[in-house]
């Protein structure tokens, strides 16, 4: 078999286990802020709980480290059982808060390994570079594709059966994702093993380095205005009175829309520089996010729809334009310290949202569209300032340990 047959099976074994991974994560974001909405009543409390399993990002430089220090095929069917593993004693406790915000804090540890090590490393330890963005922009669009049967699944099941049941059913697919990864080739370390104090080190010096600084701050900052938009959704149009099946469909449609522009990402503005295009749907996001900020459900569901799209091409984008930079052998410690600060803001915007919720109407989005607008004008600063886009690219790899 050649390499380029190895490399097609492999990228068919990471979309399959990173599907079925992600039917879980977005089954899980309808289930536990749906149920703890109707224990408690309050729409804060359901935000703050489910961004408890977000906060695991700030651990992204040490598991990082992790990654790059052992196996990645491992390494990643074991954060898979890890996840199945809290997702199993959560259906036990479903009855006490407390207990379900701790096993979603953990149960974020094994995401975040999941998506660092799908995303940023098998990728592109596994397909060739010249096929590399083709294989990004397959894998994002049939993970917001999994994003769809996620939430339909999850309003579904919660509906007829209950909270109970959907935990039990996420614990399997978080299992099954596990053992389906077990098809991939082994991936061992590449070279000595470093000390943790000097893994942290390359990471961060590579965060402060300008091509990887601006993205930082702009995804960063995009991420505290609609990182947890999807729970916020879930838990407005709860809170409306609006039943979970309806919900599920209504943001599953968003979301498929969102699939398509994962996969026509790498197709749209072909002869521009990739930060020219992250710029322009950071701006489709920032007006789509205006249309949701209108007090109507329809008019909300099509902004909605919109983000989607933007955010779908977007991702593609910013992972191409991280694989182009960082070094393969590198991959797993820049780029959790990198999503430690970008990821790492989805937990805050679920606080911010819970705060704003205090808000009426329109007012409710005010925090979010300023965010938006001051992500959109960092990135647009950093873009014309430097006169030449592509020669961000082209800067020094530098250090390779």
């Amino acid at each position: 078999m050649s390499q380029r047959d190895n490399g097609t099976r492999a990228l068919r074994v990471v979309i399959f286990a990173s599907m079925l991974s992600k039917v879980a994560d977005w089954q899980l974001g309808i289930v536990v802020p749906l149920a703890i909405l109707a224990q408690t009543d309050s729409v804060a409390a359901a935000l703050v709980a489910f961004a408890l399993r977000s906060v695991a990002y700030i651990a992204s430089p040490i598991l990082g480290s992790i990654i790059d220090r052992f196996d990645k095929r491992t390494v990643f069917v074991l954060a898979q059982i890890q996840q199945a593993l809290c997702l199993a004693l959560l259906t036990m406790v479903l009855s006490n808060r407390l207990a379900v915000a701790l096993l979603l804090l953990l149960s974020g540890f094994g995401g975040v390994v999941v998506s660092i090590t799908g995303q940023f490393v098998l990728i592109p330890k596994l397909i060739d570079k010249s096929q590399r963005d083709v294989a990004v922009a397959k894998l994002a669009s049939a993970i917001e594709f999994s994003k769809v049967i996620g939430l339909l699944l999850g309003g579904l099941v919660f509906s007829v059966k209950g909270p109970a049941t959907a935990s039990w059913f996420i614990a399997a697919l978080y299992l099954a994702a596990g053992l389906a990864a077990l098809l991939l080739p082994g991936i061992p370390q590449d070279g000595p093993r470093s000390r943790l104090r000097e893994d942290l080190g390359i990471g961060f010096r590579w965060v402060v380095r300008p091509a990887i600084l601006w993205l930082v701050v702009t995804m960063a900052t995009a991420n505290l205005a609609v990182g947890d938009l999807e729970t916020v959704l879930v838990t407005t149009f709860g809170d409306d009175g609006i039943e979970a099946v309806v919900i599920s469909i209504v943001l599953a449609a968003g979301l498929l829309v969102g699939a398509f522009g994962s996969r026509l990402g790498p197709h749209m503005f072909p002869s521009r520089p990739v930060e020219w295009r992250i710029l322009a749907f950071q701006l489709m996001s920032f007006a789509s996010l205006c249309v949701i900020a209108i007090p109507h459900p329809a008019v909300k569901v099509a902004g909605y729809t919109l983000i989607s799209f933007a955010l779908g091409a977007s991702n593609v984008a910013s992972i191409t334009y991280r694989q182009e930079t960082v070094p393969i052998e590198l991959a797993g410690r820049v780029n959790a310290v990198i999503r430690m600060f970008i990821t790492g803001a989805i937990p805050l915007s679920g606080f911010i949202y819970a705060w704003a919720s205090r808000l009426d109407d329109a007012w409710f989005w005010a925090p979010a569209l300023v965010l938006a607008a001051v992500s959109a004008a960092v990135w647009a600063a950093h873009t014309y300032r430097s006169g030449r886009p592509e020669a961000v690219l082209a800067e020094p790899k530098g250090e390779v340990s």
